[in-house]
C-alpha cells in the first residue's frame, strides 16, 4: 500500500525540507518590543469612541424596530 507521500512529488519534496527552530534570544527581544509598544498604545485605546459609536448604532437599530412594530400595529 502506498501513501500520498510516495506518489506525490510535491509532498515528497516538502517532507525533505529542514525544520527550523526559533532563536530564543531573538524571540525574546521581539516579545519585549511588542510588549513595550502595547504599553505605549494602552492610553490611546481609552480615548477611542468605539463603545459610544456601537451604543449609538444600537439605539438607531432599536428605534427602527419600534417604528416597524408601530407601523404594523396600524395595519391590523
Amino acid at each position: 500500500m502506498t501513501t500520498d507521500h510516495d506518489t506525490d512529488p510535491i509532498l515528497r519534496s516538502v517532507s525533505r525540507l529542514q525544520t527550523l527552530t526559533p532563536d530564543e534570544g531573538r524571540a525574546e527581544r521581539l516579545r519585549a518590543r511588542c510588549r513595550a509598544r502595547l504599553r505605549r498604545r494602552a492610553p490611546e485605546k481609552e480615548r477611542r469612541f468605539g463603545p459610544a459609536l456601537i451604543a449609538g448604532l444600537c439605539i438607531v437599530y432599536l428605534s427602527a424596530i419600534v417604528h416597524d412594530v408601530l407601523r404594523l400595529r396600524e395595519r391590523f
